[in-house]
């Protein structure tokens, strides 16, 4: 019978003190590891990680025309105003369509 092996879980908080350790620089990430019984790949994904957060989180309008949320809600509220336009257009034939055909019979 296969036993299954246990993983041990760190919270984000710990994630981010073990990255934070080794970027400080007065120990080497090898050791940081070593004391935190990780793997060194491991230490590296959670650094890329937290360094891509910062990113987008220090992003601002300015800098990149926002969040991605706020980037699709500007292109949804152009759509709307398109079809808004369109539709006022339409309206627009419609009674133009009907005051001729009163005037014709």
């Amino acid at each position: 019978m296969s036993e299954k092996k246990k993983y041990r879980s760190f919270t984000p908080d710990q994630k981010a003190e073990i990255v934070l350790a080794g970027l400080r620089g007065d120990r080497t990430v090898r050791d940081v590891c070593r004391e935190h019984e990780i793997a060194e790949t491991l230490y590296y994904q959670w650094r890329d990680r937290l360094l891509e957060g910062g990113k987008t989180a220090l992003a601002t309008s300015r800098d990149k025309g926002g969040s991605p949320e706020a980037a699709e809600n500007k292109e949804l509220r152009k759509k709307v105003a398109q079809l808004e336009r369109a539709l006022g257009r339409k309206t627009y034939e419609l009674e133009v369509a009907g005051e001729l055909s009163r005037d014709w019979t």
